[in-house]
């Protein structure tokens, strides 16, 4: 009987776990940027219901209009191709890579990228990944 009850107590305990993740998410899948409508996302990706958890990850997103966006499924276990294949998009859309700084903090990988559109208006894209999740958000300058 005892042994039952730890049993039960850390299987309580280990779904708490598991159900905290570093943005909520919403149901919605996420096809395109609503900051700027010509950026396709890659399939996997989904709404954050708020992008808070980065701006606290990312004190410099704050003079940015931030969305946020989670990847689900087989795309948050591909960390790097999944990046990649982001990155690709925003290039389609005349976003560029200017600057790319990456650390490791509490077991998360952060990595900021400094991003200019075609007008040379500058941009910015976070990605966090930790364990199997990956969340990443983009914005522009406010």
């Amino acid at each position: 009987m005892e042994k039952l009850k730890v049993l039960g107590l850390a299987l309580l305990l280990a779904g708490g776990g598991l159900a905290q993740t570093l943005v909520e998410a919403t149901a919605v899948a996420a096809l395109a940027s609503s900051l700027d409508p010509a950026v396709r996302l890659p399939s996997g990706t989904y709404k954050a219901r708020s992008p808070e958890p980065l701006l606290q990850r990312f004190p410099e997103a704050k003079g940015y209009a931030l969305e946020a966006f989670v990847a689900k499924g087989i795309a948050s276990r591909l960390h790097a191709a999944f990046v990649q294949q982001v990155l690709t998009a925003f290039a389609a859309a005349g976003y560029f890579v200017e600057s790319r700084e990456e650390k490791v903090v509490e077991g998360e990988v952060r990595t900021k990228y400094l991003l200019k559109d075609s007008l040379g208006r500058p941009a910015l894209l976070v990605v966090v990944r930790k364990g199997e999740e990956l969340v990443y958000g983009f914005g522009k300058r406010k």
